[in-house]
């Protein structure tokens, strides 16, 4: 059975290259990305997007607030096609995690939902470190 820290370790790898991996392959001639985070980027915005709906189906009592609704209306043309393969990336990236299965013991798993929550919520939360205002808590904690 895998230590729960390291499915975590997994679970935040898999979102980085969710991130990565797609800048990787983007054509060399673009211009310069914009500041990490910068949700007037499509791809950045597209991210946070992802980040914030994946919040809402694996979080308990999370969910995104106006201002992540809002980015989904932002683009338009090509920039909602990145804006759209970005967000739907990281989403699925979140479903994922849902399949997680220990049949001898579920805490590993809830573990690896519980850290990728809570580093969502500083990364997206309302004072988030990276985009703050795109989630919030749904009920009174």
């Amino acid at each position: 059975m895998p230590n729960p820290v390291t499915l975590a370790a997994r679970l935040i790898a898999i979102s980085v290259l969710a991130f990565v991996a797609p800048a990787i392959a983007e054509d060399a001639a673009a211009p310069a990305p914009a500041k990490f985070g910068d949700l007037t980027n499509p791809r950045d915005a597209g991210i946070r997007y992802g980040q914030a709906a994946g919040v809402a189906a694996v979080c308990l009592d999370m969910k995104p607030t106006a201002k992540a609704e809002a980015l989904s209306t932002a683009f338009t043309g090509a920039d909602l096609e990145k804006f759209n393969v970005q967000a739907e990336t990281v989403l699925k990236s979140w479903k994922k995690t849902l399949a997680c299965a220990h049949t001898a013991d579920p805490n590993p798993c809830r573990l690896a939902h519980q850290m990728s929550c809570k580093e969502a919520y500083k990364e997206i939360g309302p004072a988030g470190s990276v985009a703050p205002g795109l989630i919030e808590m749904s009920k009174a904690q």
